[in-house]
């Protein structure tokens, strides 16, 4: 009796430790589906970047650098667009004219107030000299507050000079495969004026694909287009340790703090929610840094990543 009762006892250890060791290597197979999951969702959440005109021409328009005040409507066919459609648009950025032979400001330069305005807007072709009567439904002002525009941020010596300087979106704009109105309000800066690289008016494609107008404190007026960079980000995947060289976001999912490290200064952080609407914003100073992110609802979020040049990363995180 006593020899059948141990090996009942052995029979029933050695079960457990088989059962275990079955429990052990599902949650391995699990954890490896959710990283290979991850992974894969991540490479997902790439950056996809759009200039218009796609044409090269030698030109120049002030307006979005100019140290006066000023405000410029930019109205892009959907045509021009089709890879930025379904993507969140970010950021856009402006160049120097082919002409310019030295980098810009010569100085750090600020913009008191320099906001920016998407919409779906009129056909290029039915541009009114009149803003209001260009826009298409409702404008969402995606940027809001002061520029600091570096010295130097913009280069030259290009053939074309290029795009080094991100005017980063407050909010992220979903852009759904619309005719496109970027208008950009700002009441000049402290610094120099720049021109851009611009199309004049009797470009090929000027009043069909693409055009522009502007306003000091007088009348709108015809204006040249300015080469513009749009920079936007796939409908939002999973990017939990690294999200390019030097920056990482841990942990993924997050309970109580959003831990982000930078070989880079980070100036400020931003997180949306997944209807493009900040919910939280902080400065920053350091490399490494931590979001207090007890209080907020469990779900998916976006964290906007911003250096000191104005650069721009950003990822989609869990709350748990």
């Amino acid at each position: 009796m006593k020899t059948i009762l141990l090996f009942n006892q052995v029979q029933d250890v050695v079960l457990k430790k088989s059962a275990q060791t079955a429990v052990n290597s599902i949650r391995q197979v699990c954890l490896f589906i959710s990283f290979l999951m991850i992974s894969t969702t991540a490479s997902l959440n790439s950056q996809t970047s759009k200039v218009i005109p796609d044409i090269s021409v030698t030109g120049a328009f002030i307006g979005p650098l100019t140290n006066g005040a000023r405000t410029n409507q930019l109205i892009i066919d959907d045509s021009q667009l089709t890879t930025l459609s379904g993507k969140y648009l970010t950021s856009i950025s402006f160049r120097l004219p082919t002409t310019a032979t030295v980098s810009w400001p010569a100085a750090n330069t600020t913009f008191p107030s320099y906001e920016v305005y998407l919409s779906n807007s009129v056909d290029p072709a039915n541009r009114q000299l009149n803003f209001t009567a260009n826009v298409v439904g409702t404008q969402t002002q995606v940027r809001a507050g002061s520029l600091l525009i570096p010295a130097g941020s913009l280069t030259a010596g290009g053939a074309p000079n290029a795009f080094t300087f991100d005017i980063v979106f407050n909010t992220p704009y979903l852009y759904t495969g619309t005719n496109l109105l970027i208008e950009i309000r700002h009441t000049g800066s402290d610094g120099t004026s720049a021109s851009t690289h611009a199309a004049g008016t009797s470009t090929a494609g000027y009043g069909t694909l693409f055009t522009s107008c502007w306003a000091s404190t007088g009348n709108v007026m015809n204006a040249n287009f300015s080469y513009v960079k749009i920079n936007s980000l796939d409908a939002l995947g999973v990017k939990s340790v690294e999200i390019d060289g030097g920056l990482s976001v841990y942990p993924n999912p997050v309970t109580d703090y959003l831990f982000v490290k930078s070989a880079k200064e980070v100036a400020e952080f931003n997180i949306f929610n997944m209807a493009g609407q900040k919910i939280f914003s902080q400065k920053n100073t350091g490399k490494t840094s931590q979001l207090d992110v007890s209080n907020i609802a469990r779900g998916n979020y976006i964290l906007q990543i911003i250096d000191r040049n104005g650069n721009t990363s950003s990822t989609k995180f869990i709350k748990q």
